[in-house]
């Protein structure tokens, strides 16, 4: 796996070098271990065992250190969910893919929208629970906003998997718009500011300028992801890999790309910093208070500590090695094949 660590990050994007950590984290951990045993998600030991192996507890504890625990908890809680029921629909070959993704969309336009789904599967009774506690206390708009991003994230990983199914690798135009999206870091965004209840006003949080901050934050936190995991792409037969992608597009070795990659995040990270300096003028240009500006700004900072943790992580977590399988032999196809 190609070493990614701190050196990926530019001067100022991140504040310590020793961040606190929750002291909640093990606690918070714990808790969701036995709703995923609720949800159906984990039917053994062995699957508890390996799914703590990913140390999903240690990431967040490092990237929310001030979260309440039931905050802590539903962050949890949907990064679990996001990342086994991305194993399930896009990482697991059994049955038709376009159809398991299919059903799970259906599902969750159902959930979303305020609406009940009986019985179901983990991934359809995980989200049905944690989805209106996060969005419990979001304005209609927000709630509007988040549930586009969600939905997103969804119809794109729909979309990647018909690369995979052809074995194609996506051109550099259409990946960079679908990897911001498959990442999730979109919604995750929207998920901060909700376990933070920041009153961002929508005038600021819509901006041109606030949304290509958070498509900065996504494409960092993916094109590291892509990096670190690209032993695990290859051996799971997944070609939409900013790595891949760029050694495809631009006829250079893997070594090369995996430069060019990093550098490129680089220069969204300086982008992220830039716009983020302008925001409190923004917020003035706007009509709108200091307030305003310190709520957008606290979420700005909660970014910059998710992609560092997310570099922490990477050097604990054992999800991405080679002799751990993600599902085969792990843990059990859960979808519903229509």
């Amino acid at each position: 796996m190609p070493q990614l660590g701190l050196s990926a990050l530019v001067p100022g994007f991140c504040e310590p070098t020793s961040p606190p950590v929750n002291p909640l984290a093990e606690r918070a951990e714990d808790e969701v271990v036995a709703w995923l045993w609720r949800t159906g998600f984990l039917t053994n030991e062995a699957q508890e065992e390996h799914l703590r192996s990913f140390r999903f507890g240690l990431y967040h504890g490092i990237a929310t250190p001030e979260l309440g625990l039931p905050a802590l908890v539903l962050g949890m809680k949907w990064f679990c969910w996001g990342s086994l029921a991305d194993d399930q629909y896009d990482n697991y070959d059994c049955g038709d893919r376009e159809e398991r993704v299919r059903s799970v969309i259906q599902a969750a336009r159902t959930i979303l929208g305020g609406g009940a789904v009986l019985g179901g599967d983990p991934v359809v009774r995980g989200l049905a629970e944690f989805w209106p506690a996060l969005v419990a206390n979001m304005s209609p708009a927000a709630r509007r906003r988040v549930t586009r991003n969600f939905l997103d994230y969804l119809e794109a990983v729909r979309f990647q998997n018909r690369f995979h199914a052809k074995g194609e690798v996506p051109d550099a135009a259409t990946f960079l718009g679908l990897r911001r999206h498959t990442i999730a870091m979109i919604f995750q965004a929207d998920v901060l500011e909700a376990l933070s209840c920041l009153d961002i006003p929508g005038s600021l949080r819509g901006h041109r300028m606030f949304r290509e901050l958070v498509w900065c934050f996504a494409d960092v936190t993916a094109w590291h992801n892509d990096v670190y995991g690209l032993e695990k792409d290859i051996a799971d037969g997944q070609l939409c890999n900013a790595v891949l992608v760029t050694s495809a597009s631009e006829d250079c070795s893997t070594e090369v790309a995996v430069d060019r990659v990093v550098e490129r995040a680089k220069e969204r990270q300086r982008l992220f910093l830039r716009i983020e300096e302008e925001l409190p003028s923004l917020a003035d240009e706007l009509g709108l208070g200091p307030p305003a500006a310190a709520s957008a700004l606290a979420l700005t900072r909660q970014l910059r500590a998710y992609t560092y943790a997310n570099l922490v992580w990477i050097g604990q977590t054992r999800r991405y090695d080679l002799d751990l399988p993600r599902i085969r032999g792990t843990f059990d196809d859960v979808l519903c094949d229509g």
